[in-house]
Protein backbone atom coordinates (compact mmCIF):
# COMPACT_ATOMS: atom_id res chain seq x y z
CA UNK A 1 0.00 0.00 0.00
CA UNK A 2 2.71 2.52 0.63
CA UNK A 3 4.62 1.36 -2.07
CA UNK A 4 0.97 2.14 -4.16
CA UNK A 5 0.21 5.48 -2.75
CA UNK A 6 4.15 6.94 -3.66
CA UNK A 7 3.79 5.58 -7.29
CA UNK A 8 0.36 7.25 -7.63
CA UNK A 9 1.30 10.44 -6.25
CA UNK A 10 4.17 10.52 -8.23
CA UNK A 11 2.68 9.83 -11.34
CA UNK A 12 -0.05 12.08 -10.08
CA UNK A 13 1.91 15.20 -9.90
CA UNK A 14 4.47 14.59 -12.69
CA UNK A 15 2.15 13.15 -15.48
CA UNK A 16 -2.16 14.84 -14.25
CA UNK A 17 -1.29 17.74 -12.75
CA UNK A 18 0.37 19.66 -15.77
CA UNK A 19 -3.02 18.79 -17.60
CA UNK A 20 -5.06 20.17 -14.14
CA UNK A 21 -3.68 23.34 -13.73
CA UNK A 22 -6.23 25.20 -16.30
CA UNK A 23 -9.21 23.39 -14.46
CA UNK A 24 -7.36 23.83 -10.59
CA UNK A 25 -6.81 27.49 -11.59
CA UNK A 26 -10.06 27.88 -13.12
CA UNK A 27 -12.06 26.51 -10.00
CA UNK A 28 -9.73 28.95 -7.93
CA UNK A 29 -10.63 31.97 -9.78
CA UNK A 30 -14.34 30.69 -9.95
CA UNK A 31 -14.47 29.92 -6.24
CA UNK A 32 -12.90 33.56 -5.17
CA UNK A 33 -14.86 35.42 -7.93
CA UNK A 34 -18.73 33.78 -7.24
CA UNK A 35 -19.43 35.29 -3.89
CA UNK A 36 -19.12 38.70 -5.98
CA UNK A 37 -20.99 37.81 -8.88
CA UNK A 38 -23.86 36.28 -6.20
CA UNK A 39 -23.95 39.72 -4.92
CA UNK A 40 -24.08 41.60 -8.53
CA UNK A 41 -26.94 39.50 -9.01
CA UNK A 42 -29.15 40.39 -6.43
CA UNK A 43 -28.49 44.08 -6.86
CA UNK A 44 -28.69 44.43 -10.63
CA UNK A 45 -30.78 41.36 -11.49
CA UNK A 46 -27.01 40.86 -14.19
CA UNK A 47 -27.01 36.92 -14.37
CA UNK A 48 -23.46 35.29 -12.40
CA UNK A 49 -22.05 34.46 -15.89
CA UNK A 50 -22.07 37.71 -17.20
CA UNK A 51 -20.38 39.14 -14.23
CA UNK A 52 -17.99 36.52 -14.18
CA UNK A 53 -17.09 37.30 -17.81
CA UNK A 54 -16.76 41.46 -16.94
CA UNK A 55 -14.83 40.65 -13.82
CA UNK A 56 -12.54 37.56 -15.05
CA UNK A 57 -11.46 40.15 -18.19
CA UNK A 58 -10.54 42.73 -16.10
CA UNK A 59 -8.29 40.44 -13.90
CA UNK A 60 -7.10 38.53 -17.04
CA UNK A 61 -6.24 42.29 -18.26
CA UNK A 62 -4.51 43.56 -15.47
CA UNK A 63 -2.34 40.70 -14.75
CA UNK A 64 -1.67 40.41 -17.97
CA UNK A 65 -0.61 44.31 -18.03
CA UNK A 66 1.97 43.64 -14.93
CA UNK A 67 3.26 40.97 -16.48
CA UNK A 68 3.86 42.61 -20.06
CA UNK A 69 5.42 45.81 -18.12
CA UNK A 70 7.96 43.75 -16.00
CA UNK A 71 8.95 41.56 -18.78
CA UNK A 72 9.73 44.66 -20.71
CA UNK A 73 11.18 46.01 -17.89
CA UNK A 74 13.14 43.04 -17.37
CA UNK A 75 14.11 42.65 -20.75
CA UNK A 76 15.70 46.15 -20.48
CA UNK A 77 17.70 45.27 -17.78
CA UNK A 78 19.15 41.96 -19.24
CA UNK A 79 20.06 43.74 -22.34
CA UNK A 80 21.71 46.75 -19.51
CA UNK A 81 23.82 43.66 -17.79
CA UNK A 82 24.42 42.13 -21.36
CA UNK A 83 26.06 45.72 -23.00
CA UNK A 84 28.16 45.74 -19.69
CA UNK A 85 29.61 42.59 -19.34
CA UNK A 86 33.10 43.20 -20.56
CA UNK A 87 33.61 46.21 -17.78
CA UNK A 88 32.93 43.54 -15.52
CA UNK A 89 34.75 41.03 -16.94
CA UNK A 90 37.51 43.50 -17.05
CA UNK A 91 36.60 44.09 -12.96
CA UNK A 92 37.07 41.09 -12.68
CA UNK A 93 40.13 40.65 -14.00
CA UNK A 94 41.54 43.03 -11.64
CA UNK A 95 40.03 41.38 -8.56
CA UNK A 96 41.44 38.35 -9.51
CA UNK A 97 45.11 39.90 -9.55
CA UNK A 98 44.47 40.98 -6.20
CA UNK A 99 43.45 37.73 -5.03
CA UNK A 100 46.20 36.41 -6.51
CA UNK A 101 49.20 38.72 -4.69
CA UNK A 102 47.22 37.86 -1.82
CA UNK A 103 47.38 34.58 -2.09
CA UNK A 104 51.28 34.80 -2.78
CA UNK A 105 52.05 36.78 -0.04
CA UNK A 106 49.97 34.46 2.45
CA UNK A 107 51.09 31.16 1.19
CA UNK A 108 53.98 31.76 -1.36
CA UNK A 109 51.99 30.38 -4.12
CA UNK A 110 53.30 32.65 -7.34
CA UNK A 111 50.38 34.55 -8.63
CA UNK A 112 50.81 33.31 -12.25
CA UNK A 113 50.04 29.81 -10.89
CA UNK A 114 46.91 30.30 -8.73
CA UNK A 115 45.57 32.64 -11.74
CA UNK A 116 46.49 29.92 -14.46
CA UNK A 117 44.59 27.34 -12.36
CA UNK A 118 41.67 29.99 -11.38
CA UNK A 119 41.00 30.59 -15.15
CA UNK A 120 41.28 27.09 -16.26
CA UNK A 121 38.28 26.67 -14.23
CA UNK A 122 36.65 29.40 -15.76
CA UNK A 123 37.52 27.84 -19.80
CA UNK A 124 35.72 24.68 -18.64
CA UNK A 125 32.83 26.86 -17.71
CA UNK A 126 33.18 28.99 -20.88
CA UNK A 127 33.31 25.44 -22.37
CA UNK A 128 29.71 24.69 -21.22
CA UNK A 129 28.39 28.13 -21.97
CA UNK A 130 29.35 27.58 -25.83
CA UNK A 131 28.16 23.89 -25.69
CA UNK A 132 24.49 25.50 -24.70
CA UNK A 133 24.57 27.45 -28.55
CA UNK A 134 25.08 23.70 -30.24
CA UNK A 135 22.40 22.75 -32.61
CA UNK A 136 20.88 20.32 -29.96
CA UNK A 137 20.40 23.81 -27.97
CA UNK A 138 17.93 25.53 -30.75
CA UNK A 139 15.93 22.55 -30.52
CA UNK A 140 15.55 23.14 -27.10
CA UNK A 141 14.59 26.58 -28.05
CA UNK A 142 11.84 25.59 -30.24
CA UNK A 143 10.71 23.38 -27.28
CA UNK A 144 9.96 26.71 -25.21
CA UNK A 145 7.82 27.89 -27.81
CA UNK A 146 5.74 25.27 -27.63
CA UNK A 147 5.87 25.29 -24.11
CA UNK A 148 4.61 28.99 -24.51
CA UNK A 149 1.66 28.03 -26.50
CA UNK A 150 0.61 25.79 -23.99
CA UNK A 151 0.53 28.29 -21.70
CA UNK A 152 -1.08 30.65 -23.30
CA UNK A 153 -3.64 27.73 -24.69
CA UNK A 154 -4.00 26.85 -20.62
CA UNK A 155 -4.66 30.68 -20.12
CA UNK A 156 -7.61 30.49 -22.50
CA UNK A 157 -9.12 27.29 -21.13
CA UNK A 158 -8.88 28.46 -17.43
CA UNK A 159 -10.67 31.78 -18.35
CA UNK A 160 -13.40 29.95 -20.39
CA UNK A 161 -13.35 26.90 -17.50
CA UNK A 162 -13.86 29.55 -14.69
CA UNK A 163 -17.07 31.06 -16.53
CA UNK A 164 -18.73 27.98 -17.11
CA UNK A 165 -17.97 26.84 -13.09
CA UNK A 166 -19.38 30.24 -12.05
CA UNK A 167 -22.78 29.64 -13.88
CA UNK A 168 -22.79 25.84 -12.56
CA UNK A 169 -20.90 26.41 -9.44
CA UNK A 170 -24.10 25.52 -7.04
CA UNK A 171 -24.82 22.19 -9.04
CA UNK A 172 -20.95 21.30 -9.30
CA UNK A 173 -20.48 21.71 -5.02
CA UNK A 174 -23.74 19.66 -4.22
CA UNK A 175 -22.36 17.18 -6.44
CA UNK A 176 -19.03 17.15 -4.76
CA UNK A 177 -20.90 16.72 -1.33
CA UNK A 178 -23.04 14.11 -2.49
CA UNK A 179 -20.65 11.25 -4.06
CA UNK A 180 -19.41 9.15 -0.89
CA UNK A 181 -15.96 8.37 -2.54
CA UNK A 182 -15.02 11.80 -2.34
CA UNK A 183 -15.54 11.87 1.44
CA UNK A 184 -12.04 10.53 2.20
CA UNK A 185 -10.42 13.19 -0.54
CA UNK A 186 -12.02 15.74 1.10
CA UNK A 187 -10.32 14.86 4.39
CA UNK A 188 -6.90 14.89 2.91
CA UNK A 189 -7.67 17.84 0.97
CA UNK A 190 -8.86 19.95 4.39
CA UNK A 191 -5.55 18.49 6.30
CA UNK A 192 -3.36 19.62 3.18
CA UNK A 193 -4.99 23.02 3.08
CA UNK A 194 -4.26 23.47 6.75
CA UNK A 195 -0.65 22.09 7.11
CA UNK A 196 1.35 22.29 3.67
CA UNK A 197 -0.66 24.72 1.22
CA UNK A 198 -0.66 26.79 3.93
CA UNK A 199 2.59 27.00 4.79
CA UNK A 200 3.76 27.07 0.82
CA UNK A 201 0.98 30.42 0.58
CA UNK A 202 2.86 31.87 3.62
CA UNK A 203 6.20 30.96 1.83
CA UNK A 204 5.07 32.76 -1.18
CA UNK A 205 3.40 35.67 0.46
CA UNK A 206 6.94 36.30 1.74
CA UNK A 207 8.67 35.56 -1.25
CA UNK A 208 7.42 38.12 -3.16
CA UNK A 209 6.86 40.88 0.19
CA UNK A 210 11.07 40.08 -0.17
CA UNK A 211 11.12 40.78 -3.75
CA UNK A 212 9.37 43.89 -3.51
CA UNK A 213 11.54 45.07 -0.81
CA UNK A 214 14.59 43.98 -2.50
CA UNK A 215 13.91 45.57 -5.88
CA UNK A 216 12.62 48.71 -3.82
CA UNK A 217 15.92 48.53 -1.74
CA UNK A 218 18.40 48.01 -5.03
CA UNK A 219 16.14 51.28 -6.70
CA UNK A 220 16.81 53.09 -3.95
CA UNK A 221 20.72 52.45 -4.50
CA UNK A 222 20.65 53.21 -8.03
CA UNK A 223 21.51 50.06 -8.90
CA UNK A 224 20.79 49.44 -13.00
CA UNK A 225 19.45 45.99 -12.39
CA UNK A 226 17.20 46.61 -9.47
CA UNK A 227 14.35 44.08 -10.85
CA UNK A 228 16.67 41.30 -12.16
CA UNK A 229 18.00 41.33 -8.30
CA UNK A 230 15.03 42.19 -6.38
CA UNK A 231 13.53 39.13 -8.29
CA UNK A 232 16.37 36.68 -7.78
CA UNK A 233 16.88 37.57 -3.75
CA UNK A 234 13.12 36.61 -3.42
CA UNK A 235 13.66 33.33 -5.19
CA UNK A 236 16.54 33.04 -2.66
CA UNK A 237 15.07 33.96 0.26
CA UNK A 238 12.17 31.16 -0.84
CA UNK A 239 14.74 28.17 -0.44
CA UNK A 240 14.77 27.02 3.53
CA UNK A 241 17.62 27.53 5.51
CA UNK A 242 19.65 29.68 2.46
CA UNK A 243 17.70 33.47 2.97
CA UNK A 244 19.27 36.86 1.13
CA UNK A 245 22.20 37.17 3.11
CA UNK A 246 24.16 34.71 0.76
CA UNK A 247 24.00 37.29 -1.96
CA UNK A 248 24.05 39.95 0.19
CA UNK A 249 27.12 39.75 2.77
CA UNK A 250 29.31 38.85 -0.35
CA UNK A 251 27.87 41.65 -2.33
CA UNK A 252 28.49 43.86 0.35
CA UNK A 253 32.13 42.80 0.79
CA UNK A 254 32.97 43.20 -2.57
CA UNK A 255 32.10 46.97 -3.12
CA UNK A 256 33.60 47.55 0.36
CA UNK A 257 36.91 46.59 -1.45
CA UNK A 258 35.70 48.37 -4.79
CA UNK A 259 35.64 51.50 -1.91
CA UNK A 260 32.05 51.99 -2.04
CA UNK A 261 30.57 51.72 1.44
CA UNK A 262 26.86 53.64 1.18
CA UNK A 263 26.28 50.19 -1.25
CA UNK A 264 28.00 47.89 1.30
CA UNK A 265 25.64 49.47 4.18
CA UNK A 266 22.68 49.17 1.66
CA UNK A 267 23.42 45.37 1.03
CA UNK A 268 23.70 44.85 4.96
CA UNK A 269 20.39 46.88 5.54
CA UNK A 270 18.60 45.27 2.92
CA UNK A 271 19.32 41.81 4.70
CA UNK A 272 18.32 42.86 8.08
CA UNK A 273 15.12 44.62 6.71
CA UNK A 274 14.02 41.07 4.55
CA UNK A 275 15.42 39.03 8.04
CA UNK A 276 12.88 41.66 9.77
CA UNK A 277 10.30 41.08 7.99
CA UNK A 278 10.46 37.45 7.55
CA UNK A 279 10.30 37.42 11.23
CA UNK A 280 7.63 39.33 11.60
CA UNK A 281 5.13 37.86 8.79
CA UNK A 282 5.73 34.51 9.34
CA UNK A 283 4.44 33.73 12.81
CA UNK A 284 1.40 36.03 11.27
CA UNK A 285 0.59 33.53 8.68
CA UNK A 286 1.16 30.30 9.63
CA UNK A 287 -0.92 31.44 13.10
CA UNK A 288 2.29 29.30 15.30
CA UNK A 289 0.05 26.25 14.55
CA UNK A 290 2.20 25.05 11.73
CA UNK A 291 5.19 22.75 13.09
CA UNK A 292 7.01 21.95 10.26
CA UNK A 293 10.51 20.97 10.19
CA UNK A 294 13.17 23.00 8.36
CA UNK A 295 15.01 19.92 7.37
CA UNK A 296 11.59 18.13 6.70
CA UNK A 297 11.49 21.13 4.34
CA UNK A 298 15.12 21.10 3.03
CA UNK A 299 14.90 17.07 2.37
CA UNK A 300 11.52 17.43 0.82
CA UNK A 301 12.76 20.55 -1.46
CA UNK A 302 16.00 18.45 -2.25
CA UNK A 303 13.99 15.38 -3.73
CA UNK A 304 11.63 17.12 -5.11
CA UNK A 305 14.10 19.28 -7.60
CA UNK A 306 15.45 15.90 -8.36
CA UNK A 307 11.94 13.83 -9.15
CA UNK A 308 10.12 17.37 -10.70
CA UNK A 309 13.09 19.99 -11.90
CA UNK A 310 12.37 23.54 -10.83
CA UNK A 311 8.77 22.76 -9.66
CA UNK A 312 10.59 20.82 -7.10
CA UNK A 313 10.61 23.67 -5.17
CA UNK A 314 6.80 23.27 -4.51
CA UNK A 315 6.06 19.90 -5.27
CA UNK A 316 8.54 18.34 -3.20
CA UNK A 317 6.81 19.44 0.11
CA UNK A 318 3.36 18.77 -1.32
CA UNK A 319 3.97 15.67 -2.56
CA UNK A 320 5.14 14.62 0.74
CA UNK A 321 2.60 15.82 2.46
CA UNK A 322 0.09 14.45 0.17
CA UNK A 323 1.81 10.91 0.68
CA UNK A 324 1.92 10.97 4.42
CA UNK A 325 -2.03 12.23 4.46
CA UNK A 326 -3.77 9.52 2.18
CA UNK A 327 -1.43 7.23 4.26
CA UNK A 328 -3.07 8.37 7.27
CA UNK A 329 -6.42 8.67 5.54
CA UNK A 330 -5.93 4.72 4.98
CA UNK A 331 -4.44 3.51 8.52
CA UNK A 332 -1.15 2.92 6.71
CA UNK A 333 1.30 4.25 8.69
CA UNK A 334 -0.27 2.33 12.18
Amino acid sequence: MIFGIVAGVFVGFRCLLPVAIPFLAAWLLAAWLYPVTVKIEKKTKIKKSLSGVVLLALLFGLVGLLLYLGAAELLSQLKTAIGNLPVFLRWCSGFLDKCCVAIEDMTGILRTDSRSYILSQFSGMQNQLLSLMSPSALVKAFSYFKGVFILLSGVVVAFISSILIISDMENLRKKIWDYPWLVGTRRVVKRLKKTTVTYLKAQAVIMTLVAAVCTIGFWLMKSPYFLILGIALGALDALPLIGTGTFLYPAAFIFLIKGNPSMAAGCVALDLVTSVLREFLEPRLLGGKLGVSPIAVLASVYIGIFLFGGWGVVLGPLSFSTIYEIGREWDVWD
